[in-house]
């Protein structure tokens, strides 16, 4: 069976992007991106770290009392936000969607950093695997899983620097739909590619 209607496949919940704007929680995600950047770029004094851990833990106890489930807290779902407001994102932006694909622009920072400044390995992954779910989602088609992600790495990723980022259908089979994308850089330099399979679910597979 390749049906895909909400609500009939094991209980996978019908997320949909936030229908309005965020940017109290976009100022939030930012600050969070920027600690992120910070925790791994700094050597304060050791007190400081327990200062810094203590007004963490306060900002987690303000906001811990309002948890809502996947379907309703905004993080990960506001497409006008960099990385969509969640903060395990890196900051980039949908800038063109339809029939030939998602087209995605950003950046990545310190908190992405591998070695040498260049993005960690890891990293990349993680990206693709979201901008695959982009193109799927974009092409209605849902509930899916991945099936698998390769990557190949054919330069240096850089931090701090604009990149751009191309996924698309490249073809389908029964519910194997397969995608293809590339990362370059501003000046059209390759840097990585990347294929995988998206599997579409069957009613019992949540």
């Amino acid at each position: 069976m390749t049906d895909t209607a909400s609500g009939t496949h094991g209980g996978f919940p019908d997320i949909k992007p936030v229908d309005k704007p965020h940017p109290e929680l976009g100022e939030f995600v930012a600050a969070l991106r920027r600690l992120q950047d910070l925790a791994v770029s700094t050597n304060p004094d050791p007190a400081l770290w327990v200062s810094a851990a203590r007004l963490v833990k306060d900002a987690c106890a303000l906001i811990e009392c309002h948890q809502a489930p996947e379907t309703e807290a905004p993080g990960g779902r506001v497409l006008d936000l960099p990385g969509l407001g969640h903060p395990l994102l890196p900051p980039w932006m949908i800038t063109e969607s339809g029939p030939d694909g998602v087209t995605m622009e950003g950046h990545f920072s310190r908190s992405h950093v591998g070695g040498n400044n260049a993005v960690h390995g890891g990293m990349i992954p993680l990206f693709y695997d979201w901008l695959f779910g982009m193109v799927v989602s974009t092409a209605e088609i849902h509930p899916i899983r991945t099936g698998y992600l390769h990557v190949d790495y054919r330069a240096i990723t850089p931090i701090d620097e604009p990149l751009v980022a191309h996924g698309r259908i490249s073809h389908e089979e029964g519910r194997k739909v397969f995608i293809a994308a590339t990362m370059t850089s501003a000046d059209g330099t390759l840097l990585t590619e990347a294929n995988g399979l998206m599997v579409r679910l069957l009613p019992h597979q949540p």
